[in-house]
């Protein structure tokens, strides 16, 4: 006879058998839909790389995010990795950032801040309206100081927005040739104020490089007229989004977005390893409110 403070001990193994089996089931019908919807429903993922990492891209001017690639998507999330390393004028070591989004549409990106660092500070340092007639001139003394043959990774900021027209009418009494390395900064970052409830907001700063289908290709810039393209391919970019697109990871959002693919306007550039002496040449222009020296080196190249 049963002790009846014991169970039945069959009867326990028969019910653990069942919730084994109906898991197993449960399991193998999600993987088998998983499968199966996909062939049928929208890549998550390729959204994710247009959308989210290039977003990634816009709010990390600090690093050099390159390609990247679907890296895993089912029912219950999409994934995108991207490659990337510190913007700095000598070598880094590459890193992989992985971008996922969930079924709900919420973005996680754990290892991509915003723009940090000495290029970081740079940028945040852009602020329009304001005028500092010390400042070119500390710019100045700081280059001339300087080697005229290192490498520099640089923000020139202007004295006022530049238009497109403008912007070109720049790079051609430079002979600027715009290309990978010079970016321009369409809107700088709002300060932090701890009296408003909504979180900062990255600077925007843009690349034709920064787009998805463009950093697998070797596209032609337009040098002295990449401020046109750049402008077009931007505003292209942000007529993608939707507003309910969860941005907040990379410190921007929609309208932030909207607003400055509508203004148009550059407040200034980020410089890649340019020579200083191309720099300095820079800084006697009435257009040009200071120069910013993020990082330097030789060029060993």
């Amino acid at each position: 006879m049963l002790n009846p403070r014991e169970p039945d001990w069959s009867q326990v193994a028969r019910g653990l058998g069942k919730v084994l089996a109906v898991t197993v089931v449960l399991y193998l019908a999600l993987g088998a839909a998983d499968r199966v919807l996909w062939l049928f429903l929208p890549s998550g993922g390729q959204r994710v790389g247009t959308v989210h990492a290039t977003a990634a891209r816009v709010a990390n001017p600090d690093k050099r995010l390159s390609g990247g690639y679907d890296s895993g998507e089912t029912l219950l999330q999409s994934a995108y990795t991207i490659w990337g390393e510190p913007r700095l004028a000598g070598p880094s070591e590459p890193e992989e950032y992985e971008i996922v989004e969930s079924l709900f549409g919420t973005i996680q990106a754990p290892n991509l801040g915003g723009p940090s660092g000495t290029l970081g500070a740079a940028i945040s340092a852009v602020e329009p309206g304001r005028r500092d007639a010390e400042e070119k001139e500390t710019a100045r003394k700081t280059i001339d100081g300087l080697p005229q043959t290192l490498v520099a990774t640089a923000v020139v900021e202007f004295t006022r927005p530049m238009t497109t027209e403008q912007l070109i009418a720049f790079n051609r009494r430079h002979l600027l040739r715009g290309g990978a390395d010079v970016s321009y900064i369409y809107s700088p970052g709002t300060p932090y104020d701890d009296s408003d409830p909504n979180p900062p907001l990255n600077a925007v700063v843009w690349n034709r490089d920064m787009i998805r289908e463009n950093t697998w290709s070797d596209f032609a810039y337009q040098h002295e007229t990449e401020p046109e393209p750049a402008l077009r391919e931007f505003r292209n970019w942000v007529g993608l989004l939707d507003e309910g697109d969860d941005l907040g990871e990379f410190g921007l959002s929609y309208q932030w977005l909207a607003r400055t693919a509508e203004e148009g306007a550059v407040y200034g550039l980020v410089m890649d390893r340019w020579k200083l002496a191309d720099l300095r040449a820079l800084l006697p222009d009435e257009d040009v409110k200071t120069i910013r020296l993020a990082d330097v080196t030789f060029d060993l190249g």
